[in-house]
């Protein structure tokens, strides 16, 4: 991609200085909308991949993905042949709304900068649920890992029918500067431009979780094994934890735009940013969170990057500069 942005850029310079056309010089304001498949680049960690921790949830991971909701739930890979889970609300991958506000100025007939505002908004997915079973002989097997005992019969007992909810959420707005070359044509009711430029970003993403009392299984003398002398389950509770990030990325564009009528052009522009960096650490509020990731805090990477597919509208001002 960089490669064909290159080459693009070189055609525009050529053509901008060997073409007669000649663009609407001044000053214009423009509105776009794209859609944002992946929300925060979170859809692979949401769909597949989970995270682990100490691999002492329930069902092993202590934050499960979707495929694994959903094969748990066909699953009888166990002695009673029977589903650990019934139900399962799958709702994919972040999704967003990307809104962008600019404002940009062509001079000397082959030229652009612009300046804008992007703020994307998470319009769907994210919101994960699962219910274990009613059958109480499998969840008490489930939480006595280290053998059967009063207290973990109450505790498998306890769990039947609960659910496990994962909610998922995502934001982010920016301020790119971006220069670039313009090629008219048709005395500049077309136009195809493309540009590279500086990008202030900033965004996170958030994961909110609800468990039930014996959801994680502990290991509360830390000697590595789960026996009947340190077994311990932690209690129900909510836990949110979110990361966010800010700070300097670079964004290109590709586009053309056609006047549809006297000084309204609507565009349409590949409009890419490359924005992310690792996130400081969050410190976990509830002990069954850091029982299920044997810390009580956490680092994470938060990736905004984003190549979309804007489509809009944009009008030259009255405006002589």
């Amino acid at each position: 991609m960089k490669k064909l942005l290159v080459v693009v850029l070189a055609m525009a310079v050529a053509l901008s200085f060997g073409s007669m056309a000649m663009a609407k010089d001044g000053l214009s304001v423009d509105l776009g909308l794209a859609y944002n498949p992946n929300g925060a680049d979170m859809g692979k960690a949401i769909m597949k991949d989970g995270e682990s921790g100490a691999n002492n949830g329930l069902l092993g991971d202590v934050i499960l993905s979707e495929n694994k909701m959903l094969a748990l739930k066909k699953s009888t890979y166990n002695p009673l042949g029977i589903a650990p889970i019934t139900k399962v609300t799958d709702d994919g991958v972040m999704t967003g709304l990307n809104t962008a506000l600019r404002v940009r100025y062509d001079f000397l007939n082959s030229f652009f900068a612009r300046v804008g505002f992007v703020y994307d908004m998470q319009i769907g997915g994210g919101n994960d649920k699962f219910t274990l079973t009613s059958n109480n002989t499998l969840l008490i097997g489930l939480v006595s890992k280290a053998g059967v005992t009063t207290g973990n019969v109450t505790w498998g007992q306890a769990l039947v029918g609960q659910s496990v909810t994962q909610k998922w959420t995502y934001g982010s707005w920016a301020i790119p500067v971006t220069v670039g070359i313009n090629v008219p044509i048709n005395d500049g009711k077309y136009n195809i431009y493309a540009g590279i430029g500086l990008t202030y970003f900033s965004g996170y993403w958030q994961l909110e979780m609800n468990i039930p009392q014996g959801y994680v299984i502990a290991d509360y003398n830390f000697d590595g094994n789960k026996d009947a002398t340190d077994l311990g389950l932690a209690a129900a509770g909510k836990e949110k934890v979110k990361f966010d990030v800010s700070g300097i990325g670079i964004n290109w564009t590709l586009g053309a735009s056609a006047e549809v009528i006297k000084d309204l052009s609507i565009f349409l522009e590949i409009d890419a940013t490359m924005a992310g960096a690792m996130s400081d650490n969050k410190k976990l509020s509830t002990n069954q969170a850091k029982a299920g990731l044997s810390s009580d805090n956490m680092v994470y990477p938060v990736n905004l990057s984003t190549q979309l597919i804007r489509l809009g509208v944009s009008y030259k001002l009255p405006i002589a500069l």
